[in-house]
């Protein structure tokens, strides 16, 4: 099982590598759900993944709130996907939605040519999606060349526990053509609990080392 770990600072890169995590997600901004980091940021912790063998994931989020992006917001992704590429990360996360919450393909798309040969992951901007539109969404994810969703299975507000089902509703959709990895509530207390009624490969969350 992979643990992901998120974080938004040097310490807590080192601190979820001493403590078992296998990849890193890299962030700013945590309180509004994490935004993309700096490029000093992104370089050194780049630095430390690599002499550790660890993965990092690096976050393009221009802002908090929500996952519809206009113009600007879109050019900004885009320029930070250019200057990031040219560092070792292993994936870019990200995800665009339309004014009526399905995913918007064409940014998503978009994002995707030009952070090739990188791979990439569509977070939990998927969970917007109105659960009877996720696994067309998800059927989407996996012709776009995804690699990986992170989902919650729910509103946010949810118990991850609550959403089991959908979250292997999804498993199940995914044909094994996209990893899905839960977070959202998810600790190194409770994650074996999960596992055990799930045999998730992945596992994704700010305490889950």
């Amino acid at each position: 099982m992979i643990k992901e770990a998120v974080v938004e600072t040097i310490q807590q890169v080192e601190y979820a590598i001493e403590n078992g995590a296998d990849r890193i997600e890299l962030c700013d901004n945590l309180h509004v759900g994490g935004t993309t980091p700096s490029i000093g940021m992104i370089e050194i912790a780049t630095e430390i993944c690599k002499a550790n063998h660890v993965e990092i994931a690096v976050m393009i989020r221009p802002r908090g709130g929500n996952f519809v992006y206009s113009l600007y917001d879109f050019e900004i992704m885009q320029r930070d996907i250019k200057a990031i590429k040219s560092y070792d990360i292993d994936y870019f996360v990200f995800g665009c939605l339309t004014d009526d919450n399905t995913l918007n393909e064409w940014q998503m798309k978009t994002l995707k040519q030009l952070a090739s040969p990188i791979p990439v992951v569509c977070h939990m901007a998927f969970d917007e999606i109105h659960l009877e539109g996720q696994v067309k969404a998800l059927h989407k994810l996996i012709e776009l060349g995804f690699t990986r969703l992170l989902t919650h299975g729910g509103p946010a507000e949810t118990d991850i526990f609550d959403n089991l089902n959908q979250l292997g509703k999804l498993v199940v959709n995914s044909g094994g053509n996209i990893e899905i990895m839960p977070g959202g509530g998810l600790t190194k207390s409770n994650v074996q609990e999960l596992i055990s009624a799930f045999p998730f490969q992945e596992v994704h969350g700010t305490k889950i080392v």
